[in-house]
């Protein structure tokens, strides 16, 4: 497993900032070693740093298996079912299988320090300090990042065995990726664009059961609604309607998608908008917008979120009274004296321009202007 160069450095960032010692902020004794919640005694440990990036790969190799011995007694003692699994990896049967590990370890640490060259310096300072507290902040935070470093190397591991031909694994890789919660929310949403069909399945099956810890990979699953692939687009779908209010965060990308070239993805948009309901209401004015879009289904969608926001887009007000009374389109203004109706009481202030309309020449104007104005004024 390789890391990307910024996502490691955001991983860096993150740990860094919980260390008081690295933060300027005030330290804290070290615990004696041994005791609940120590730091995992790494011998030699700036030596090590150094030789996690050294050129002669075996070198590499030896310092990361010097790291992971205080490594694993922290993943031992952590209480998170997933975290064995990197165990079982690094100290599997198969040598190959070993190597591999040791040798993905040692690469992501080398990336740490050529991602972040300055919090590496910090770090290596801090570690080398006089004060025994210093250290021993600078050392928690290290072992705080390589553990991240770790976790991710799992989620990965996890998801390709979704695809396993062993039911077992299956299920067991499912199970872990769920106790997971939001720390994988992100990367299953990723997987529900993976070109195997298993894969894309169960990570749709394991959002869903997620609830509404799933609503961290909300955008990444808006985004996917667009992709070339039509199963990954409906379970992209199927996965946001279950979320319901708690994919909110995608709502100005679905917005987007009202208006999209394709009328199957202009659905999908409008029903999972209509399933987040009124925290959707921040799109008002955008919705509003499409009422006089050129495209009927385009209109008639946007007016059907409207009219499922109800009193939340009460923000629409003036725009929809403007359009009762510009608007040439016969269509446009029935829509928009339907969602003045469905704002209800809120809607007061367009009641003076739906009464005008209760005597427009089209009979399907007039009738859903007479129904507002009952609905405003409570009739």
């Amino acid at each position: 497993m390789k890391l990307c160069h910024a996502c490691i450095a955001i991983l860096m960032l993150a740990c860094f900032r919980q260390c008081p010692g690295l933060a300027g902020e005030g330290t804290e004794a070290p615990k004696p070693a041994g005791a609940p919640g120590a730091n995992p005694d790494i011998p030699d440990l700036p030596k090590v740093l150094v030789e996690v990036s050294s050129p002669d790969a075996k070198v590499r190799e030896e310092a990361a298996k010097k790291l992971l011995k205080g490594l694993q007694e922290q993943i031992a003692k952590s209480g998170k079912p997933y975290l064995p699994k990197v165990n079982e990896e690094l100290n599997a049967e198969n040598a190959a299988t070993r190597e591999a590990a040791v040798k993905g370890l040692a690469d992501a640490l080398a990336d740490i320090r050529k991602s972040s060259e300055q919090i590496y310096t910090e770090t290596m300072s801090k570690i080398n300090a006089k004060d025994a507290a210093e250290r021993e902040k600078a050392r928690t935070g290290l072992t705080r990042a390589l553990t991240l470093v770790l976790e991710s190397k799992v989620v990965e591991k996890l998801i390709d065995d979704l695809a396993s031909a062993d039911a077992a694994v299956n299920e067991a890789a499912s199970k872990q990726l769920l106790a997971l919660g939001a720390d994988a929310a992100g990367a299953l949403g990723t997987a529900l664009g993976d070109d195997r069909p298993a894969v894309k399945r169960a990570a749709c099956d394991i959002l869903k059961a997620m609830g509404p810890k799933a609503k961290e990979a909300a955008t990444d699953l808006a985004f996917l609604l667009d992709n070339e692939n039509k199963g990954t687009r409906r379970l992209a779908a199927a996965v946001l309607e279950n979320l319901g209010p708690d994919a909110a965060d995608a709502t100005d990308d679905l917005v987007q998608y009202l208006d999209h070239e394709e009328k199957p993805v202009r659905r999908m948009a409008a029903s999972i908008l209509k399933k987040i309901g009124p925290a959707a209401a921040s799109a008002t004015t955008d919705l509003v917008d499409l009422l006089t879009n050129d495209d009927k289904n385009v209109r008639s969608l946007a007016a059907d979120v409207l009219i499922g926001l109800g009193p939340n887009a009460k923000e629409g007000v003036e725009p929809l009274t403007d359009m009762l009374k510009e608007a040439d389109d016969a269509d446009a203004r029935e829509r928009a004296a339907a969602v003045l109706g469905a704002i209800g009481p809120a809607a007061k202030d367009a009641l003076e321009a739906l009464k005008k309309l209760q005597s427009d020449t089209n009979a399907a104007v007039k009738e859903a202007a007479e129904q507002a104005v009952k609905k405003i004024e409570g009739k």
